[in-house]
């Protein structure tokens, strides 16, 4: 036994013991937070709170903090369809909060990873996440917001009447009922297809995932009947063949918690795609209507 140790085990024997050095309370407090700056347009401090515009190819940053929350609000018509996917569910936890919210919670600072969320209309939304310590020079964002709308606003479609909390079948006249051919034209001008580069819209097409050209069952008006019906793992696709001169097309809905919910639809060269792939799809053109239920394997 060193000297050292034989004094200590004497000292303690005569109750001597050395006094605990250990952390109190408090040394956790972000001082950049005593620094914000108002913003020289508006005079506000607005810092903590980061806003930007929806576009299609955006990986959207987001600084978040130990020991804090960080709210993610996606766009007001926006519905989370899946549960958010973490690249590190160690490091960090999502919680879905509301259809539209979801709060994010750093375990560890000094880190990173991604975030992917899906809503019901297809879109997927991709985060980049860094995590910093309580004594990070900067800001933490406490809510990020995404302004604008996954569907343009377009008076007179039925979506938008949905919207409002009215329905045509519910109050007449109360919103114009277009035809199916307006209807696919004003779809063109606020959905185009999809542009080069938009990495959202644009799913490169496989035909080695095409298939139920036999999972198909069709009720309804044979006039609306297509000569097949096929699916990828994002799209329906129906080809009338020589049907296709002069028809108009129906106005496709998909059936969500009972109800019809009309769903974008675009035209290629002979192709009418579906851009869903929902077990029930409805054709309505007037009171002419076909079901396209599919029956095959779900992937």
């Amino acid at each position: 036994m060193s000297a050292a140790n034989y004094t200590q085990a004497l000292e303690q024997s005569e109750g001597l013991y050395t006094e605990m050095q250990r952390q109190g309370p408090g040394g956790q407090i972000q001082e950049a937070w005593d620094k914000i700056e108002a913003d020289p347009a508006t005079g506000q401090k607005r810092q903590g709170v980061y806003a930007i515009q929806l576009c299609d190819d955006c990986i959207y940053k987001v600084r978040t903090r130990e020991m804090m929350t960080t709210t993610i609000i996606l766009p007001e018509d926006a519905v989370i369809a899946v549960p958010p996917d973490l690249g590190d569910p160690a490091g960090f936890k999502a919680k879905v909060k509301t259809a539209n919210t979801i709060a994010i919670r750093p375990d560890l600072y000094g880190t990173d990873t991604n975030l992917t969320v899906q809503t019901k209309s297809g879109r997927i939304y991709a985060f980049y996440l860094r995590s910093e310590g309580f004594n990070s020079v900067n800001v933490p964002d406490l809510v990020v917001k995404i302004v604008g709308r996954e569907k343009p606003e377009v008076p007179g479609l039925p979506e938008q009447a949905a919207a409002a909390g009215t329905s045509p079948r519910q109050e007449k006249g109360a919103v114009p009922k277009l035809d199916a051919k307006t209807a696919a034209a004003v779809r063109d001008l606020t959905s185009p297809a999809p542009p080069s580069g938009d990495f959202v819209r644009n799913v490169p097409f496989d035909p080695a995932k095409l298939h139920g050209w036999k999972d198909y069952s069709l009720k309804g008006d044979s006039e609306l009947k297509p000569e097949m019906v096929y699916r990828d793992d994002f799209f329906t696709y129906i080809r009338y063949g020589k049907k296709w001169d002069g028809m108009e097309l129906g106005t496709a809905y998909v059936t969500i918690d009972g109800i019809d919910e009309l769903v974008n639809t675009r035209v290629q060269g002979s192709t009418y795609i579906i851009e869903s792939v929902a077990p029930l799809i409805t054709l309505k053109d007037g009171k002419k209507y076909l079901c396209i239920q599919y029956t095959g394997d779900q992937p």
